[in-house]
């Protein structure tokens, strides 16, 4: 493999002669790219800055803006065939695809490490900023607020697992499903860590899973709202897990909260859900069929909010009373002194490895676990 340094670049208004990498092509290689600009590129079909096969470039203190790919993939960076990306503290601004990945698309067991990036304004049918397929993706630190798509505000990930960790999500948007990530045919990612607040779509307002199995840990969902089905997180033939979340003032039609149909099933641990509202059924929780099913474990929720098949719906050790947090109104959701939610978990919830929370504080304080995503520090 060649590794050339591409240093204090700019790459500006070029166009692909061929399909694919309007400013850089890369093949079996592993170049370092850093402080560059890419503006304006585009290319017919992959990748309007950077294309990448079975290469490795590391990517470092760029701007991706105004990028394209007007008829296919990867409106600033396309990868395949077991690509292994590193790209970090990057902003991507504006860049579009006319199918996939409107700032980075990623397939065919391609693995990227994205870290310390901004992606704002993107815009694609699928996966508004990124698009992975069949690709195990590790995503850390990452901010994404104002990006547009059909399906995944954010992100859209098919066949895909890997991390998503420390991120926030505000104010993406999906014309169908999906205003932040959308996990379609048997993704697993785990999502550690993230806020996700005021996104929205038509079926899961912040997350949608199609047959699909992700588990949520130390996450934060609030202002997310829905057209129809799942004003925070949408479940389709999956299985979801969450374990010390914290959801309120989410909002649909169908299940403020979480909506689950189609066979699917939820397992809730020392979670909050307080505060949701859904205009037809099921403010908090919203079991759409008798094949459908939620249990929820040492979880503080309004079970005058469960709608749907209520009866597929599980308690075991939860607490039905206000949550008390700091401010709701004003957008904190750490807990008083006084929360009935303190010292009220079960430890043994917890996956292993888990030792911090949503604020990066001690994850167990006096020796017991909280209920939701922020520890109360005394």
């Amino acid at each position: 493999q060649s590794s050339p340094s591409i240093i204090n670049c700019t790459f500006s208004g070029n166009e692909s002669a061929g399909q694919e990498g309007g400013a850089i092509y890369c093949n079996s290689s592993s170049p370092k790219i850093a402080n560059c600009v890419f503006s304006g590129n585009s290319t017919a079909w992959y990748g309007g800055a950077i294309y990448c096969d079975s290469s490795a470039p590391t990517i470092t203190d760029c701007t991706f803006s105004g990028n394209s790919a007007p008829i296919f993939n990867g409106g600033a960076i396309f990868c395949r065939n077991s690509s292994s990306p590193t790209i970090t503290k990057c902003v991507f601004n504006n860049n579009s695809a006319n199918w996939y990945g409107g700032a980075i698309h990623c397939i065919s067991g391609s693995k990227p490490t994205i870290s310390d990036c901004t992606f704002s304004g993107n815009k694609a049918s699928w996966g508004a900023a990124l698009f992975c397929e069949g690709s195990d993706l590790t995503l850390t630190n990452c901010t994404f607020s104002g990006n547009s798509a059909d399906d995944g505000g954010a992100i859209y990930c098919k066949s895909s697992g890997g991390t998503i960790s420390n991120c926030t999500f505000t104010s993406n948007t999906a014309k169908y499903d999906s205003g932040a990530i959308h996990c379609l045919d048997g993704s697993s990612p785990s999502i550690i860590n993230c806020t996700f607040s005021d996104n929205s779509g038509e079926n899961g307002g912040a997350i949608r899973c199609i047959s699909s199995n992700p588990s949520i840990i130390n996450c934060a969902f609030s202002g997310n709202n829905a057209n129809g089905y799942g004003g925070a997180v949408d479940c389709d033939s999956s299985s979801l897990t969450l374990v010390n979340c914290t959801f309120s003032g989410n909002s649909a039609d169908y299940g403020g909260a979480i909506d689950c149909y189609n066979s699917s099933s939820a397992t809730i641990s020392n979670s909050i859900l307080w505060g949701n509202s859904a205009g037809s059924g099921g403010d908090e929780i919203f079991i759409a069929d008798p094949g459908s099913s939620c249990t929820l474990n040492h979880c503080c929720a309004d079970d005058t909010g469960y709608g749907g098949q209520t009866g597929n719906i599980t308690e075991n050790n939860c607490i039905h009373q206000d949550p008390q947090f700091v401010d709701a109104a004003g957008g904190d959701y750490h807990l008083r002194d006084t929360s009935p939610c303190v010292d009220a978990g079960d430890n043994s919830l917890l996956p292993s490895g888990v030792d911090k929370d949503l604020d990066g504080n001690p994850r167990i304080v006096n020796g017991t676990v909280d209920i939701g995503a922020y520890e109360h520090q005394p």
